[in-house]
């Protein structure tokens, strides 16, 4: 006997908060809403075709409503039980050829639903942003095996022309992942890939590398930590770019930061793989200043730095931005994530400790293609000795 599912309501959804590991609500009928760990929520169809199981997105909460998620349900359905054809795949008539082909749209959305949970939601949204904004327009209705790679230079052009150029080299990205990720997992379904065809440098010439900016002279640092400290704002924004300073690991890490990741007894902070760029676990060793900063900050929140707005949703990046702003601290001179390479220069200039070490605790990968084998307590105690040197800089730095 098939289980029953209750039907959601907009109550249980506007109320369904991020927990450690991705979860899902289901609605009944093979609906359910996806909650990953960054608080998204996305509406996901489960259906089966051909004895085949499929999954498919059905949008965004809010953007697609419980009833606008339902209706797509509803219809799909229907075309699943009368039409004997998946709803899904769009059918195009060609020189009177029946040929299943998606647009390019709509492998798109497919490509975004696959790393909904891979990448943060704020990249999510630039990437769908983007290919709305310019895109869409060019290729959206284009079906894959008809897009040029005059088509995507098109795009490329009008980009460069508006002044977009390191958005575009993002869009150009964005459009290659899609065609790789179809081709790699369908490939009786798309010919090519297009962008093979494409040199990016021709077009919108070198890429210009540009590094955060970084405050190293001692006084100048110092002023920096005294705003921080003695900034207005919410006291977890506070602690939470302290934190920073503190182990230079990446904005993202601090934001998403779990007290179940903290131990106070071994005096670490294990960062699981799933939130790091290399997918490696990282060790943080805690210094006595960081050990005594979280004691300040624990609550009753999973997370170590809540949302001002609510505890079970974590800290926006603009608050992290939107201080150092308020601070009277331009772009040009800081950002959150330049704490990063203020650690990393001042660290290689002192000598104190050799490169290995550092970039270990960088989280870069560091010697030969043997020697990168993960080893997640690599240089540990030293790493441990280097995390307090850095702290007892940091509070001793001359103020005036």
């Amino acid at each position: 006997m098939a289980r029953t599912v209750k039907p959601l309501t907009e109550t249980q959804i506007k109320n369904a908060k991020a927990k450690e590991k991705t979860y899902i609500l289901s609605d009944g009928a093979g609906l359910y809403l996806e909650v990953n760990i960054n608080g998204g929520k996305w509406w996901r169809f489960r259906y089966k075709y051909n004895d085949k199981i499929k999954k498919v997105s059905l949008g965004v909460y809010p953007d697609t409503t419980l009833a606008n998620a339902r209706r797509k349900r509803d219809e799909a359905r229907n075309i699943l039980a009368n039409d004997n054809r998946d709803p899904f795949i769009k059918i195009v008539v060609h020189k009177k050829e029946e040929v299943v082909q998606k647009t390019f749209q709509e492998w798109a959305e497919w490509y975004i639903t696959e790393i909904s949970t891979e990448l943060s939601d704020t990249h999510i949204t630039r990437t769908v942003k983007g290919f709305k904004k310019d895109v869409y327009p060019i290729i959206g209705s284009k079906r894959m095996n008809d897009i040029k790679a005059r088509d995507i230079i098109k795009i490329m052009h009008i980009m460069k022309e508006r002044g977009a150029v390191e958005s575009a080299r993002k869009t150009f990205s964005s459009i290659n992942r899609v065609f790789a990720k179809a081709l790699s997992n369908f490939p009786d379904e798309i010919d090519r890939n297009p962008t093979a065809d494409i040199k990016l440098g021709d077009i919108l010439g070198a890429k210009q590398t540009t590094n955060y900016p970084i405050i190293t002279e001692p006084k100048e640092l110092a002023t920096l930590l005294k705003a921080i400290k003695e900034y207005t704002g919410d006291t977890s924004t506070i602690l939470a770019l302290t934190m920073i300073a503190h182990t230079f690991v990446r904005p993202i890490n601090i934001r998403l930061a779990r007290w179940d990741e903290i131990d106070f007894n071994t005096k670490q902070w294990v960062i699981p793989a799933s939130k790091m760029k290399t997918k490696k676990e990282l060790i943080v060793p805690l210094s006595k200043q960081v050990i005594e900063l979280l004691k300040e900050a624990k609550s009753d929140s999973a997370l170590v730095f809540p949302s001002i707005r609510s505890k079970t949703s974590p800290m926006s990046d603009n608050a992290l931005v939107g201080a150092l702003r308020r601070m009277g601290y331009s772009r040009e001179e800081i950002v959150a994530h330049s704490f990063r390479g203020i650690f990393s220069t001042i660290a290689h200039e002192k000598g104190i400790y050799a490169h290995d070490v550092i970039e270990t605790q960088l989280a870069h990968t560091v010697g030969s293609s043997v020697s990168q084998a993960y080893n997640r307590a690599k240089y540990l105690e030293e790493r441990t000795k280097m995390m307090q040197w850095w702290s007892d800089y940091l509070t001793t730095l001359p103020s005036k």
